[in-house]
C-alpha cells in the first residue's frame, strides 16, 4: 500500500511539473517542429556525435537521458553529472562497423568550495579502417584514413530537486587529411521527485556552427531529447526516451530496463524504434547487455544490432576514487 501511495504521489507531482510553462512549452515545440526537411541543406553531418559512448546506455536502447548519473552523463545529459559525489573515471571501447573503432575516456569530479558544482572532461574518437582510394577510371590509387573526434568540458549543479548542466565541445573530422572543425554546446536538465522513484530529464545536443569540408557545409545533428526513469520495484528500473533529430526531421523512441539479478550483477535490455538515421548512433531494434560491480568499479558490456551491417559490441569500465 505504501508503494502504491508513493507512486500515486509521484505521478501527481510529475503531472504538475509537466503542466508548468517552463516544461510544457519545450514539449510543445518538440512535437511541432516540422518533420519535413525545409531545405536540402538541412540534412545533418557529423553523425559520429550520435554514437552511444557507454555500454550500459546502449544495452538499454539509448534510453538514458534521465538515467545518466555518472561520468557518462558528459555524453548523454550534462545535468546528470550533478549526481557525481566523488572522482570518477570512465573508459569505453566499441568495435564499430566497417572495421572502425569508437573510444571514449572521461573524468568527472566535484569542484571544491563551489557548493555542489561538478566538472567533467570527455574525449571521444571514431577511427575508420583503411579506406581504399579510386581514380577516375576506378583503378586503385592508394589508401587514406579518416577520423572524427570531440573534446567536451561539462559543468553541472544541483539546486534542490533540480539539476542543471552545460557542455562545451570542440569537434573535428578528417578525411584524407582534409579537416573540418566546429564548436557546439549541450544543455541538460533533470528533476527528481522527493519520496518517489521517478525522475524526469530534458537535453539539447549539438547547438553549434556547421561543419565545412572545402565548399560544403553540413549542420550538426541538433537533437532534442526527453527522458523518464521509474524505479518499478526494488532492483528494477525502467527508462523511456524520445529524441528528435531537428534538421533531419526524424524521431526515435526507446525503452530500456535494468534488473539487479544478484548483488553486483545487472541484466539489461532495451528497444529502439527509429526512422531513417535516428537509430544510427545506438542500433535500432533490440539491445542487450550485462554489468558487473566489484570494488567500486563497474564493467559493462552491450551488443547492438545494425541490420545488414552487422552488430557493434561495446565494453565500458568506470571506477570511483
Amino acid at each position: 500500500m505504501k508503494n502504491d501511495h508513493n507512486l500515486h504521489a509521484a505521478l501527481n507531482s510529475l503531472i504538475r511539473t509537466l503542466s508548468r510553462p517552463w516544461c510544457f512549452i519545450p514539449m510543445v515545440l518538440f512535437v511541432l517542429i516540422p518533420s519535413a526537411k525545409v531545405s536540402s541543406a538541412l540534412e545533418s553531418g557529423a553523425e559520429f556525435l550520435r554514437i552511444g559512448s557507454d555500454a550500459k546506455a546502449s544495452s538499454m536502447g539509448g534510453a538514458y537521458t534521465a538515467a545518466a548519473n555518472d561520468v557518462s552523463a558528459i555524453h548523454y545529459n550534462p545535468a546528470g553529472l550533478a549526481a557525481v559525489n566523488g572522482t570518477e573515471l570512465g573508459l569505453s571501447h566499441a568495435k564499430w562497423l566497417l572495421d572502425g573503432s569508437y573510444n571514449f575516456v572521461g573524468v568527472a569530479m566535484p569542484v571544491k568550495n563551489t557548493r555542489g558544482l561538478v566538472m567533467g572532461l570527455g574525449i571521444s574518437r571514431l577511427s575508420s579502417g583503411d579506406i581504399e582510394g579510386r581514380s577516375a577510371d576506378r583503378s586503385a590509387s592508394g589508401g587514406f584514413g579518416a577520423y572524427d573526434q570531440s573534446v567536451s568540458l561539462s559543468l553541472a549543479k544541483r539546486m534542490g530537486r533540480n539539476g542543471f548542466g552545460v557542455t562545451a565541445k570542440y569537434i573535428e573530422s578528417s578525411i584524407a587529411g582534409i579537416k573540418a572543425r566546429s564548436v557546439a554546446a549541450d544543455l541538460g536538465y533533470t528533476r527528481a521527485f522527493t519520496g518517489s522513484p521517478v525522475s524526469l530529464a530534458l537535453a539539447v545536443h549539438n547547438l553549434g556552427a556547421p561543419m565545412k569540408y572545402i565548399d560544403q557545409e553540413d549542420p550538426l545533428p541538433l537533437t532534442l531529447s526527453a527522458g523518464l526513469m521509474v524505479g518499478v520495484l526494488p532492483g528494477v528500473n525502467l527508462a523511456l526516451d524520445a529524441s528528435r533529430l531537428v534538421h533531419d526531421g526524424e524521431t526515435s523512441f526507446s525503452i530500456g530496463s535494468e534488473y539487479a539479478a544478484l548483488p553486483g550483477l545487472s541484466l539489461r535490455s532495451g528497444y529502439l524504434a527509429e526512422t531513417g538515421a535516428a537509430g544510427l548512433g545506438n542500433g535500432a531494434g533490440f539491445n542487450a547487455g550485462v554489468g558487473i560491480m566489484l570494488m567500486d568499479a563497474r564493467l559493462d558490456y552491450a551488443v547492438t544490432p545494425f541490420g545488414e551491417l552487422g552488430s557493434a559490441q561495446r565494453i565500458s569500465l568506470k571506477k570511483k576514487f
